[in-house]
């Protein structure tokens, strides 16, 4: 029997346990990056960021959720539990940004719901059954 197989099936064990059981972060890091991106782009007014822009991100049906926001890299919020929310106006400004949401949920059969709620603005994304959160919202303030 070859050992590359063997090898290999080891391997990709060890990556997918790492999205379920939360391996050390290299590892889930790895997983991470091979998941799928969803990308959404928006153009907003600068006078919109006077009042709170809402970034929403929702486990439906007791989905819970582990995992990060970032706008331009920094990360801006942890996420814990089913329901999270951060007001992105005091994070942004006039110019291109970059808002990522990034982490896992669990069950993996479960359903996550991000929105971007402000006076003037709607964006939904959702993701589902994979366990997996990569979205990335791409924001032009004028």
């Amino acid at each position: 029997m070859s050992l590359k197989p063997l090898t290999l099936a080891t391997l990709f064990t060890i990556i997918l346990s790492g999205m379920v059981t939360g391996l050390p972060e290299g590892i889930n890091a790895i997983a991470q990056n091979q998941m799928s991106l969803q990308s959404s782009s928006i153009n907003l007014n600068a006078t919109e960021l006077n009042q709170p822009l809402w970034l929403q991100i929702q486990g439906i049906n007791q989905t819970n959720i582990q995992g990060q926001v970032t706008v331009n890299g920094q990360v801006i919020k942890t996420l814990e539990g089913s329901n999270n929310q951060v007001n992105l106006s005091n994070h942004l400004s006039q110019g291109s940004h970059q808002i990522i949401v990034m982490g896992n949920y669990y069950p993996s059969q479960g359903s996550v719901v991000i929105e971007l709620k402000g006076h003037q603005t709607q964006v939904t994304q959702q993701t589902s059954g994979n366990g997996l959160l990569n979205q990335q919202l791409n924001m032009e303030v004028r």
